[in-house]
Formats: structure tokens, sequence, C-alpha cells
């Protein structure tokens, strides 16, 4: 498993610049709030369906919160698990 050194190494020569640790950092945190949003926007949803719209029309989006949920919950889901991944080492 490689460092955090060896990930933010862009151009592959060994020597991590200030730059290329900047946009190692940039990229981390642009992961993290990928991965908040996704969940604000699952609880979110969660709340609308349960509260503000009427059940009549949940089986017309039926096939379409199935698609949003996976795609969400992927989001989520792997953040969690490449992060929990690379503290173990």
């Amino acid at each position: 498993m490689s460092n955090i050194r060896d990930e933010a190494d862009i151009t592959g020569d060994g020597m991590v610049t200030e730059k290329e640790l900047e946009i190692y950092e940039q990229r981390a945190k642009n992961r993290r709030r990928m991965a908040w949003v996704s969940l604000i926007a699952m609880i979110v949803t969660a709340f609308c369906l349960m509260f503000l719209i009427p059940e009549d029309k949940l089986g017309k989006l039926d096939g379409l919160l199935e698609l949003y949920w996976l795609g969400l919950g992927g989001v989520v889901a792997t953040y969690v698990g490449v992060s929990a991944w690379n503290k173990r080492g």
C-alpha cells in the first residue's frame, strides 16, 4: 500500500512539490464534500418521501428512486470504505 507522498507525486519523479501536495489535499477535500453532499441528499429525500409526497405518487417514482439510492449510497459507501482502507495501512 502506498503512502500519501506516493499518491501525491503526480509527475512520478519521486519528489513531492508544494503544488502537488496542494492538489492532493484539494482532491481529498472534494471527495469528502461529495460524500457529505450525497449523504445529505439521501436524508433530505427520505424526509420528503415520508412527509411531503403523497403515497399514491410513490409508485410512479419507484424505478427512479432505486437508481437514485444506489448511486448516492455507492458514493457514500465508497468514500467510507476507501477512507477506512487508507487508515488501516
